[in-house]
């Protein structure tokens, strides 16, 4: 008997809840997998009609003939019995003590909430995942996996699919359907599954799905809640964001197992698999079904969606984070082509939150491209794998890396060295090499950026060819804002040396150009190294910069004309 994946989160919160409620589809493996990691509780099934009764009129004498603990199978045929289980832990005050079972999603997940608040942990078990059932011999091809499905008994016992199958779904529709919505029109509701099946994958239309099933939209409605509640069905939504793009609204359809899908679509063999016409639907399923399998055997709750807009640009699968998002496409094809790359790009430009990339094929071969990674179906779990790490790997960086970056502050910097800075150290440096090669004969420049323990320099830190690298290297990092206390100072510096031109010569003329970021206000200085020549200052208030970046002109001009007034008086002496 292999260990499922989920036992590890089921025995962990069976030590911090005194309840472990455990849903999922019949014959899921619930009751097998709770005896075997629980082998010292008693057990009981509320599906054998005496133990049933017992609980329904003796509730208490029922709670304490099981003792300090116990298993309970399909809970949700007793609902009140909850209300008594309350009453139990509360008064015993251990962790530890039951374990629930319940193959209804809806009903038993409204009474847990009301009866049993902040007392059980809930885990939801589905057949068993591609790892697991390839721990079986299995064959584990792409066909017939999508052929025979994953429930652990047919592998388990080596059943034939479409027996143990057909058996599965007519029970199901006797017991379960008959009993949850006491319907009569079960001919109907046979019908109405099968065009569910051939559904799949695709945008529901739950108007179409009635009409074609001749039943009305309200009723339609209510079957495929019947269907997800009693974990046959699901429906996965569709991807909402603020972007331009506008996004469908309709969910998608998928089968909790692919093998009963490939059943109800008429599926007699395996080597019709190969060249059905929904092969590449019940791929797509079993690839969607696996991916929240994986979610739920780690204790984790759904984070699933896919994206599609008006336009028709589709990724099949968004694996949220809460980091960011990994997008899957998903191809039932054997062979890797370009094609699979263009649309998950495009998805991924259109989505900024998208930060990793996969392709989940049908083929054998795994690469890793610069597009996406590629993998087979049994490589999905590695690729989800991937995506959590990439989510740990940022929040590890998130709580290490300080204060971030302030928006406001960082947009302030862009905009004055964009009207400001920049147009004015290129205006000086064409005026000041004009001067250069006619007058002087060593002529250099150097770049200045001081903000607190920083003090760094080199010829061309605020030139526009290295402003970015610098910017990120010296100035935008953990903790960047601008305040009065910790001014952020860049400084341009021109040295004019070796006067050659008329009068006196050999003498050396140095401006400097400083840009003082406070919190509000910039404070700008010209200064000479001559003390006779008289700098300027200006100081202006943020929200002035976008008037005042209509005068750098001017203020180029007026640098220019003192540093010649300056030159001319010292070649007169």
């Amino acid at each position: 008997m292999i260990e499922r994946e989920i036992t590890d989160h089921l025995t962990s919160l069976f030590q911090q809840y005194p309840i472990v409620t455990v849903t999922g589809p019949r014959q899921s493996g619930k009751t097998t997998l709770c005896r075997q990691v629980f082998p010292d509780l008693t057990h009981v099934n509320l599906e054998q009609p005496d133990r049933r009764e017992f609980a329904q009129n003796d509730p208490r004498g029922f709670l304490e003939q099981l003792g300090t603990g116990a298993i309970i199978d399909e809970v949700q045929r007793v609902p009140d019995l909850l209300s008594y289980l309350q009453v139990t832990v509360d008064e015993d005050g251990r962790n530890g003590l039951f374990v629930l079972t319940g193959s209804e999603q809806f009903g038993l997940r409204e009474a847990v909430s009301q009866s049993l608040a902040g007392r059980t942990a809930l885990l939801r078990l589905l057949p068993f995942s591609l790892s697991e059932l390839q721990k079986t011999g299995a064959n584990d091809g792409i066909d017939d996996v999508l052929f025979s499905g994953f429930y652990p008994r047919i592998h388990n016992q080596e059943l034939d699919p479409r027996q143990a199958l057909g058996d599965y779904f007519e029970t199901y529709v006797e017991r379960d359907v008959s009993r949850l919505a006491n319907l009569r029109e079960l001919g109907s509701f046979r019908t109405f599954v099968r065009l569910c099946a051939g559904r799949i994958g695709q945008l529901l239309n739950v108007s179409s799905l009635g009409s074609d099933a001749g039943v009305t939209r309200h009723t339609a409605r209510d079957w495929l809640n019947l269907l997800e509640a009693s974990y046959i069905a699901f429906q996965l939504q569709p991807y909402h964001a603020n972007i331009r793009k506008r996004m469908v609204k309709s969910s998608k359809l998928y089968f909790y197992d692919v093998g009963l899908a490939s059943y109800l679509l008429g599926i007699q063999n395996v080597d019709q698999i190969a060249i059905h016409p929904f092969r590449g639907q019940l791929f797509e399923n079993a690839v969607v079904v696996e991916a929240l399998k994986y979610r739920y055997n780690r204790g984790l709750r759904p984070n699933l969606s896919f994206f599609r807009d008006s336009n028709g640009l589709e990724c099949d699968v968004f694996y949220e984070t809460g980091h960011g998002i990994g997008a899957i496409e998903v191809k039932a094809g054997a062979t890797i082509a370009s094609s699979y790359f263009g649309p998950l790009n495009k998805v991924a430009d259109l989505v900024p939150a998208v930060n990793a990339k996969a392709v989940v094929y049908g083929g054998t071969e795994r690469q890793s491209r610069t597009d996406a990674e590629v993998v087979p179906f049994d490589g999905l779990p590695v690729v989800l794998d991937r995506f959590e790490h990439n989510r740990d790997i940022i929040e590890f960086i998130r709580q290490r890396r300080g204060n971030l970056p302030v928006d406001r502050d960082i947009e302030i910097l862009n905009n004055l060295y964009r009207w400001l800075i920049r147009p004015t150290i290129e205006g000086l440096n064409t005026d000041i090499a004009q001067l250069a090669d006619g007058l002087f004969a060593n002529p250099s420049r150097d770049s200045y950026i001081i903000y607190g323990d920083i003090n760094v320099n080199s010829s061309s830190l605020l030139e526009p060819g290295d402003w970015e690298n610098a910017k990120r290297s010296f100035i935008v990092k953990s903790g960047f804002r601008l305040s009065d206390e910790r001014p952020l100072e860049l400084r341009q510096i021109y040295r004019l040396g070796d006067y050659t031109g008329t009068g006196n010569t050999g003498f050396d003329v140095n401006v400097s150009i400083s840009w003082i970021l406070t919190q509000y206000d910039l404070l700008w200085e010209v200064n000479f190294d001559d003390p006779s020549m008289t700098g300027f200052t200006q100081r202006f208030p943020y929200s002035e910069l976008d008037a005042k970046r209509n005068e750098v002109d001017l203020d180029v001009a007026k640098i220019s004309k003192s540093l010649i007034d300056n030159i001319d008086a010292l070649s007169r002496g």
